[in-house]
């Protein structure tokens, strides 16, 4: 990434040896993959937990957002909660990211050590100071497909 200004310096430990380190692919990659160090089958059907052996602290006001990557609807496999959102405040010493697989598909799916399976990307976020009324001032915009 060229733009200093862009870049958010974010602490991270390994719990083993042979997990990669976090990096971006490309100079505009927003995302950084995540891999795991332990690969297993996933039945058809199955959801499964994979630990990716990574703990990140994350900067207060930041969260980490984990989505499938776009080769995992290839093969049959997605994240079982569709996206994950991890908190600042998840990043005590055994605070590992863990995943979950679902497997859509109607073969088993092999996720080999060390494959690539999601990726990573961090967002800033407000915290919402919630004010309740009777009186909501907006117009309605109807519901789902209202703008075509």
């Amino acid at each position: 990434m060229s733009d200093s200004n862009l870049v958010l310096p974010v602490v991270f430990k390994r719990l083993r040896s042979d997990v990669p380190i976090p990096e971006y692919k490309t100079t505009g990659a927003v995302a950084f993959d995540i891999a795991v160090p332990e690969g297993g089958i996933i039945q058809p059907g199955e959801t499964k937990f994979f630990k990716t052996g990574l703990v990140i602290q994350l900067p207060i006001g930041y969260i980490l957002l984990i989505a499938p990557r776009s080769s995992n609807a290839k093969k049959h496999i997605r994240l079982a909660n569709g996206i994950g959102v991890f908190d600042w405040d998840f990043c005590g010493p055994e605070d590992e990211i863990t995943l979950a697989f679902h497997n859509f598909g109607s073969e088993p799916y092999e996720l080999k050590d060390g494959e690539r399976i999601a990726q990573g990307f961090f967002t800033p976020v407000a915290i919402a100071s919630f004010v309740e009324t009777d009186t909501i001032t907006a117009p309605n915009r109807g519901n789902f497909g209202t703008t075509g």
